[in-house]
């Protein structure tokens, strides 16, 4: 017989730490945004909850006696309504930069422990107006609820969210890899490659050594400034709250090693990649690049240079994470669709407002479904009113040369002009059409 606790502070349940990270590294989708060293650290630079403001642990656990077989981090926060009243909502603790969020269990226990953690949920219910499930997958124990769970009485719904991109890596070497990209991809990649190659002194600086991804952190930062995501507030730097999460990442003592990669141009870094590794898996956290080169796609190259690490290190799969599937694709990623998960209470606010927003859509239906965007919208509108981009000043430029000097002294790999031209897949015999 399974039971469930609830913790409402990491303190409480910190008895279980070894237990919980054992068991997701068994589970039927281990991955590093379920272990509790990620937990805490989000929790901990949540900008979204400072200090913990707003916010309720719901940290859910199952026991079949002394045992720990599944768990669960929800969090409870209070959502408005229609600007006049406020009511909760219980949802997954971790709501971005990760991979669709999951009931932890063994296989042949996830049934179970699913059924349990519904069957606390319903039984608390008077607690929520709205469980709120996203970016559930079709093999989710949450997205078709388990059959004893009986949801009578409550509005279910469920909405597309965003996709997941995954590469399954079948190939030895990056040069297969790039050989069995689409042809057309293929060409244009190796056309903007051999256009950034003719800038100037292209080079790669590549560590996961926690003494010194954070001096390669620091210059990641710096072209943060100087790419779109910064107008459209999509950086890393746009809340201290966030940078100090990601240097957290950066600790050795964190589940999840950290590997960051910058793209050198005249040893100015122009593009970088910021990579999780765990277990057999590679996962794409974060890509930036210096929009005074968006025409040679220095982001692809990261994405290529991602790739290599996740061969040469012989991972399974490279994990580009959610979204912008119809790109990923071209990357040869399997594209897995996910729905958010709805459940209302009856008689709650948000359940009289999801009530009148599906009678409203009966009465005057939608022309038909959305068309699929195939750009990225906050990318083009924050182009178009980002003025022209000027180069880092001298005395940015001083404090790029000391910081790529510590990294090159310390653990980071370092691939000359030579070196990174010769490891590229292009090839003497297979110049761009």
């Amino acid at each position: 017989m399974i039971t469930v606790r609830c913790f409402d502070s990491f303190a409480q349940s910190a008895f279980m730490r070894d237990a919980a990270d054992a068991l997701n590294r068994d589970s039927a989708r281990p991955d590093p945004f379920s272990t509790f060293g990620f937990f805490e650290n989000f929790h901990r630079h949540d900008e979204s909850h400072p200090g913990g403001q707003g916010l309720q642990l719901w940290l859910l656990a199952a026991f079949r006696g002394q045992q720990l077989v599944g768990y669960a981090a929800l969090r409870r926060v209070t959502r408005r309504v229609l600007g006049i009243a406020t009511t909760p909502v219980l949802g997954f603790l971790v709501t971005r930069d990760s991979d669709r969020p999951h009931v932890v269990a063994r296989a042949e226990d996830l049934r179970e422990v699913s059924t349990a953690f519904y069957a606390h949920l319903l039984a608390r219910q008077h607690e929520w107006s709205l469980l709120e499930f996203r970016q559930q997958d079709g093999t989710s124990s949450l997205r078709q609820p388990p059959v004893a769970v009986d949801l009578t009485g409550h509005l279910v719904r469920d909405w597309t969210s965003l996709e997941n991109g995954t590469v399954q890596i079948r190939w030895a070497t990056l040069r297969d890899y790039f050989q069995a990209l689409p042809t057309k991809f293929r060409r244009n990649l190796a056309r903007q490659l051999q256009g950034l190659l003719g800038e100037g002194r292209v080079e790669l600086l590549a560590s996961c050594n926690p003494l010194t991804t954070p001096a390669m952190f620091e210059l990641y930062l710096g072209i943060e400034q100087r790419s779109w995501k910064s107008q459209a507030q999509a950086h890393i730097a746009r809340n201290p709250l966030r940078v100090d999460y990601f240097r957290s990442l950066l600790g050795a003592d964190q589940p999840m090693r950290v590997s960051i990669q910058l793209l050198l141009l005249d040893d100015v870094p122009i593009a970088g990649l910021i990579n999780g590794i765990f277990l057999d898996g590679v996962y794409a956290l974060h890509i930036v690049y210096d929009d005074r080169y968006a025409r040679f796609a220095p982001g692809s190259t990261m994405l290529l240079m991602g790739m290599r690490e996740a061969i040469e290190r012989g991972a399974s799969f490279f994990n580009l994470l959610s979204g912008f599937g119809y790109y990923k694709a071209h990357w040869l990623a399997e594209i897995t669709e996910t729905r958010d998960v709805q459940i209302y209470r009856r008689g709650s606010l948000l359940y009289w407002r999801r009530w009148c927003g599906d009678l409203m859509r009966r009465l005057k239906p939608t022309a038909g479904a959305a068309a699929t965007l195939r750009f990225n919208p906050a990318r083009r509108a924050a182009g178009a009113r980002q003025p022209s981009v000027a180069g880092p000043a001298a005395a940015e430029l001083e404090r790029i040369g000391a910081l790529v000097a510590q990294a090159r002294e310390g653990q980071a790999a370092f691939l000359s002009a030579s070196a990174f031209a010769s490891m590229l897949p292009l090839g003497p015999q297979q110049p761009p059409a």
